[in-house]
């Protein structure tokens, strides 16, 4: 599936489905992860490399209960965005900055596909699968 599509404005920009949050987004509170309330199963890493601009691997499959750990091995901080699929509102299930050599980890509960990407950088996206 290719990512060339056209962006068309709707309080902020739409990319082949993914929201696109517009400038007035960075005042929106940055995501704390609670504590996890399922058992912790496997943490799949997913990382930045430095000067890559991408998130590898771009497209991630998990279970209900995984952990997914974004890791930044770049120079530059990256702002991870992702909303929930099912939220009546389409709120944001994930708003968090990644300094330089930090990392964040999230644990999903329910199982559907989630897209994220960097809110600062607009060509870095990926992908989640959470299967039950």
């Amino acid at each position: 599936m290719t990512h060339r599509a056209a962006v068309r404005l709707i309080g902020g920009a739409v990319l082949s489905g993914v929201m696109l949050w517009p400038v007035w987004a960075g005042a929106l509170e940055e995501t704390v992860q609670k504590k996890p309330a399922l058992p912790v199963g496997k943490t799949l890493e997913v990382t930045v490399e430095k000067d890559s601009f991408a998130f590898a691997p771009q497209t991630v499959s998990v279970h209900v209960g995984d952990v997914v750990r974004w890791t930044n091995h770049d120079a530059q901080k990256h702002l991870v965005v992702t909303q929930d699929p099912k939220g009546a509102t389409q709120q944001l299930l994930i708003y968090h900055t990644i300094q330089p050599g930090e990392s964040y980890e999230f644990q999903f509960e329910r199982a559907d596909d989630y897209n994220f990407f960097c809110a600062i950088h607009f060509q870095m996206w990926g992908s989640i699968n959470v299967a039950p």
